[in-house]
């Protein structure tokens, strides 16, 4: 029987192209998101029967929203045995000291809560099994702190350390828990990043030269990074947080 992965935030990017991989790879795919209908759209495209993937909506910073996926997804085909965390979270180029209390919760409530929320529903059920795998889609911020974007940095410098932490706790039960570190990506999410009031083609005049392949990594490739680790990467191999951010952080 196929083995069933749920992935978060997967109506669009990363996620999607992560869900399209795992599909191809033989996967059930749950593509959750808080777009219900980009979700269901998706998935609608990859099985009109939905007998392999299923779109779903699911606000990861709601512990009982996840819960909830996560107790129809085993109902439905009885069993999870991998885990994306793709949902995320931007933080517009801001200074430390102009970001509020509302800003710093928002960043945390997605880019950490939403994996703890997430993992908590699914460890029971991968103990009891004694086996599964959870990738959890980081950042090279959480290694490389960039001016502006402290919050951002904060919390994905604090998934990777939760990412560490989760992969000692579960590694009796054979469940592995590693993560994905993307540098910068030619997507939506990446205009966000820019300075204020910078053109894209200033933006690319100053990372482009940072960035040793002196490129924007792509949707795909990350994707493809996330499969491999769910599907084909030893079972050996926990607690990492694999960059792949064309050199950069060299």
């Amino acid at each position: 029987m196929s083995k069933v992965v749920i992935v978060t935030g997967a109506a669009s990017g990363v996620g999607l192209e992560s869900a399209k991989a795992l599909y191809g790879k033989g996967f059930r795919v749950v593509l959750s998101d808080l777009d219900a209908d980009g979700a269901r759209q998706a998935a609608e495209q990859l099985d009109p029967h939905g007998e392999m993937a299923i779109g779903v909506a699911m606000d990861v910073t709601l512990v009982e929203a996840v819960q909830v996926v996560v107790g129809q997804v085993v109902q439905r085909w009885g069993q999870i045995d991998a885990l994306v965390n793709n949902a995320g979270l931007p933080q517009e180029n801001r200074p430390f000291d102009s970001l509020t209390d509302a800003d710093w919760n928002r960043q945390f409530a997605v880019n950490v809560m939403g994996i703890v929320h997430t993992c908590q529903a699914v460890a029971q059920h991968m103990r009891e099994r004694r086996q599964g795998r959870i990738v959890n889609v980081t950042s090279v911020a959480g290694s490389r702190a960039r001016p502006g974007m402290s919050a951002y940095c904060a919390a994905k410098a604090a998934a990777v350390s939760l990412t560490q932490t989760l992969a000692l706790e579960l590694a009796e039960f054979g469940v592995t828990v590693n993560a994905v570190a993307p540098g910068s990506l030619e997507t939506p999410m990446f205009a966000k990043f820019l300075q204020p009031g910078e053109s894209w083609e200033a933006a690319m005049q100053r990372y482009l030269p940072q960035i040793p392949l002196h490129r924007l990594g792509s949707a795909q490739e990350i994707a493809e990074t996330i499969a491999w680790m769910v599907a084909d990467a030893p079972g050996f191999m926990t607690g990492q947080n694999l960059l792949v951010d064309g050199g950069r952080c060299l």
